[in-house]
């Protein structure tokens, strides 16, 4: 191998240049482990399948927020919500201030679901939302959170989604992947 790469260092071209520069690169983010991440959620090399839109009122580090988690229209209508978070999250969730509302309604015009009961289970890390009346089938909503403490730490943290359907097998189906991103206060 040593031979090789001084056979080339000795009359290098520019194909070769070409070369040692992406080798160079790829060695860096290689190494890395880059993930660029902003506030709506997008992932270079790697992440979720399904990864979800989403947004917060601050995205920062140690303040109170609010999320707003897009679910996609589902083929099914939705009696239950389950969103799970990491176990390295250190925020704090308040399952008495969680909505479901249909998406790209605002004000008096928002279209609201009623939660007939939220439920925090910090042990699984598991937030349970069940409806009073099911989302129809075709409705994209929102998942809002308000009353969040989020953790001291930057970083990244995947919210994964899964669905149950209205007299279905109780078994969830799996939506998508949040990539809440926190960063420091500017």
């Amino acid at each position: 191998m040593l031979r090789m790469l001084q056979k080339f260092m000795v009359r290098p071209n520019v194909s070769q240049r070409f070369a040692w520069t992406l080798l160079a690169a790829l060695t860096v983010v290689s190494s890395s482990g880059v993930a660029l991440a902003q506030g709506s959620g997008w992932t270079l090399w790697g992440g979720p399948k399904k990864e979800l839109r989403y947004s917060a009122d601050s995205g920062r580090i140690g303040e109170w927020d609010r999320y707003y988690l897009n679910v996609p229209r589902q083929s099914i209508a939705v009696a239950e919500y389950y969103i799970t978070y990491p176990e390295y999250y250190r925020g704090e969730l308040d399952p008495k201030a969680v909505e479901v509302v249909r998406s790209r309604t605002r004000g008096k015009d928002q279209q609201k679901f009623r939660v007939g009961e939220a439920v925090l289970d910090k042990e699984n890390r598991l937030l349970r939302i069940a409806l009073i009346d099911p989302v129809p089938a075709d409705t994209p909503v929102d998942i809002v959170l308000s009353n969040v403490k989020n953790p001291r730490n930057t970083g990244m943290y995947f919210f994964n989604l899964q669905v149950l359907s209205p007299g279905d097998i109780p078994l969830p189906r799996q939506v998508g992947t949040w990539v809440i991103t926190l960063v420091t206060g500017s």
